[in-house]
C-alpha cells in the first residue's frame, strides 16, 4: 500500500515537472512558448472541471450512503462531523484557483505581476512559476478543505489512528520521493540544470554555499528561537482549543506514527530540509519573494488544516525566508533539519 502511495505520488507530480521542463527550453527555443502556455491551460482546464464536479457532487458525497458507509469502516464518528466537510467549498476555490491559472498566461497580467513581484514578465519560467503557484494553492486548499477534516475525524478515535496506521501511513519511500526528490528535481529543473545552467552555474543560483563557524553559531540560535516558537505556539493552543490539538496530535500519530528514534528523525530531517529548502528557499523565493514563497510552502501542510500549526508554519518560512537572504541555501537547510529532527526526537 505505501509503495503505491509514492508511485501514485510521483505520476501526480509528473504533469508540474513536465510543465517546469518545458519552460526553460521555451527560454532559449521561443517557438516552445506557445506549446507551454496551451499546456498549462489545458492542465488547469482539467483541474477547473473537477472542481466543478466536487461543487456538483457535495450533495452526493454528503449523502446518507456514503455517510453510512464511512460510518460502518470507522463506528466512532459521528455524522455531524462528516456532515461539516465542505465539499461545494473546496471545489469552488479549486475552480477559481484553476482559471486564475489560466488568466495568470495572458500578457497584460503577468505583465501586472511582474511590478509587483521580482519576476520578468518575458520569461516563460517565472510566468510557468507563477501559473502553477496559482493550480498549486488551489490543490493544497482544496485538500485542506475537503481532505483534512475527514482524516480529523477519523483520527479523533484510536480505532481511527489503529486502522490508518494498519494501512501503513507515511512511510519511508514516501518522505524519499515527496518531499525529497520531487521538490528536488522541481528546484534543479526550475533553474534550468542543463537547459540553461551547468552544475556549478545551478548551485550558485540556488544559493549553496560552504558554511562558515559564523553561520554555524547563526543556524543554532535560529533553531533553538524556532523550537521555542513550537513550545510557546502548542503551550498556548493546549490552552485556548485543547480539542483541535488533540485532533492535529491524533492524525500526526497516525500518519507519522512509522518515524520515531533516531532514524526516524533522520528521515525526516534530511528528506524535508533538503527537498523543501531547495525548491523554496532556493529556486523559488528569488524569483517570487517571501511572502508568496511562504503562503506557497504554508499550504502543503495541509494535514494541519486551518489551526496555530498552520500559522507556526507559515511565521517559520517567513524566518526562513529572511535568513535566506541574509546567509544562504545551506544555513537554511541546515536550520530545518535540525528543527525537524529535535521534533520528531522528541516526540518519540
Amino acid at each position: 500500500m505505501t509503495d503505491m502511495n509514492a508511485i501514485t505520488t510521483l505520476f501526480a507530480m509528473l504533469p508540474f515537472l513536465l510543465a517546469i521542463f518545458l519552460a526553460n527550453v521555451a527560454e532559449k527555443e521561443r517557438s516552445v512558448r506557445v506549446l507551454v502556455y496551451l499546456y498549462l491551460a489545458l492542465l488547469n482546464g482539467l483541474l477547473a472541471v473537477v472542481g466543478l464536479f466536487s461543487l456538483a457532487g457535495a450533495e452526493l458525497l454528503a449523502s446518507e450512503a456514503f455517510l453510512n458507509a464511512l460510518l460502518q469502516q470507522y463506528p466512532g464518528l459521528e455524522a455531524s462531523q462528516l456532515r461539516a466537510v465542505r465539499f461545494d467549498l473546496a471545489g469552488l476555490i479549486l475552480m477559481v484557483a484553476a482559471l486564475l491559472a489560466m488568466i495568470v498566461l495572458l500578457p497584460p497580467v503577468h505583465h501586472l505581476a511582474a511590478r509587483l513581484l521580482p519576476m520578468r514578465a518575458d520569461s516563460a519560467v517565472h510566468v510557468t512559476a507563477l501559473s502553477l503557484t496559482a493550480t498549486t494553492l488551489g490543490v493544497n486548499l482544496f485538500q485542506m478543505i475537503a481532505l483534512a477534516p475527514l482524516l480529523f475525524a477519523v483520527t479523533a478515535t484510536e480505532q481511527g489512528i489503529q486502522q490508518i496506521q494498519q494501512m501503513g501511513g507515511v512511510s519511508y519511500l514516501d518522505v524519499l520521493v515527496f518531499p525529497l526528490l520531487t521538490f528536488a528535481i522541481a528546484a534543479l529543473l526550475g533553474v534550468g540544470l542543463y537547459t540553461r545552467r551547468s552544475q556549478a552555474e545551478v548551485l550558485r543560483r540556488l544559493g549553496f554555499a560552504p558554511l562558515t563557524l559564523q553561520q554555524l553559531g547563526i543556524a543554532a540560535g535560529f533553531t533553538i528561537a524556532l523550537l521555542g516558537m513550537a513550545i510557546f505556539t502548542e503551550r498556548t493552543w493546549q490552552w485556548l482549543d485543547p480539542d483541535s490539538l488533540k485532533k492535529v496530535g491524533g492524525l500526526s500519530k497516525a500518519l507519522m506514527g512509522n518515524f520515531t528514534g533516531l532514524i526516524g528523525a533522520l528521515a525526516i530531517g534530511v528528506a524535508a530540509a533538503i527537498g523543501e529548502e531547495t525548491f523554496f528557499r532556493g529556486a523559488y523565493q528569488p524569483r517570487m519573494g517571501i511572502p508568496l514563497t511562504s503562503l506557497l510552502f504554508t499550504s502543503f501542510h495541509t494535514q494541519y488544516g486551518i489551526t496555530p500549526a498552520t500559522l507556526l508554519v507559515l511565521v517559520m518560512s517567513v524566518l526562513l525566508g529572511i535568513l535566506r537572504q541574509r546567509t544562504s541555501l545551506t544555513v537554511c537547510i541546515l536550520v530545518h533539519f535540525l528543527y525537524n529532527f529535535t521534533m520528531v526526537l522528541v516526540a518519540t
